[in-house]
């Protein structure tokens, strides 16, 4: 990217991320849409294929590709730093890296040392002094005497010879340097997908002993002649720690028919039969303690 496309992508991130922490329901959407599919890999293509000129399918291609691999590492960033994952901490991981992926290659021309100048060309070495013998080549029992020019072309051929060498040594380590940075993204969805695969794990692990609170209700019985029937319900799965639970029944106009404190046992569970109207659909609720939402909720139909 050039610089003005670079500012650009900057500008579009501080306000993406300003839309997303401050904005308005549709303007956030689009605002994280936007940081969390094309902006960070959008700036990340240009640090890793800064040297590869780019054609528009592969940068349509590589740019959700790399956004998306900045949402698995920061997600496993945050959860080894038990950071909190919500709004907040997704937004500023997204536009810190944007951020730095735009910065990253300007930086890198700050502090690139200086290109050495190119050593003179050695003067080519004047014809031997007029004194100077011919060379001389034992053939057999005679005495061969090659001429000067003959000297000189064998002269030439060797230093042919060198630089052909050097050229191939170049070439051997440009491409060691292209297949590593070929490697270099196939490298990092390994680890990705690494990190995935044991935050997965790790989590499976965690929650597999967590306790499950459920409410459930038996079939109710007949209506008596008041009009009412007989429901049981039951919790199981409720903990000390968030009791007491407290349970209320909602007529069908949002009325509190009925409510309950929910005691704590030994196992957890609790069962109790209700009396409740049995012409109107009733909403059964159980709250924790702390809570002024309903934890669970439970509907009983009408009884014609």
């Amino acid at each position: 990217m050039n610089t003005l496309l670079r500012r650009v992508v900057a500008g579009v991130t501080v306000a993406s991320g300003a839309a997303v922490l401050l904005g308005p329901g549709p303007v956030a959407i689009v605002g994280g849409l936007l940081l969390a599919f094309v902006l960070p890999g959008l700036a990340l293509s240009d640090v890793f294929f800064r040297r590869r000129d780019l054609t528009t399918l592969e940068r349509i291609v590589l740019t959700p590709a790399l956004s998306m691999g900045v949402l698995i590492v920061a997600g496993l960033a945050m959860y080894v730093a038990t950071v909190h994952m919500d709004r907040v901490s997704w937004t500023v991981a997204t536009a810190v890296v944007t951020l730095v992926a735009i910065v990253a290659p300007w930086v890198s021309t700050l502090n690139a040392p200086e290109p050495e100048p190119e050593p003179e060309p050695e003067p080519v070495p004047a014809p031997g002094p007029a004194g100077a013998q011919p060379a001389r080549v034992g053939v057999g029992e005679r005495t061969v005497r090659l001429p000067r020019a003959a000297v000189d072309a064998t002269v030439v051929i060797s230093i042919a010879e060198v630089e052909d060498a050097m050229d191939v040594a170049a070439q051997e380590q440009a491409g060691r340097r292209r297949l590593a940075r070929q490697l270099l993204p196939l490298a990092l969805v390994v680890l990705m997908l690494g990190g995935a695969c044991w935050l997965s794990f790790g989590n499976s692990r965690s929650t597999h002993d967590t306790t499950v609170t459920a409410l459930w209700a038996a079939p109710p019985g007949p209506v008596d002649a008041a009009g009412n029937r007989r429901v049981e319900v039951s919790a199981s799965g409720l903990l000390a720690a968030d009791g007491p639970y407290k349970l209320r029944v909602l007529t069908a106009a949002g009325k509190v028919a009925l409510a309950r404190t929910v005691p704590v046992t030994g196992d957890g569970s609790w069962t109790e039969a209700l009396s409740v109207p049995g012409a109107q659909r009733m909403t059964v609720n159980l709250y924790r303690a702390r809570d002024t939402t309903a934890y669970r909720t439970l509907f009983l139909g009408a009884v014609d």
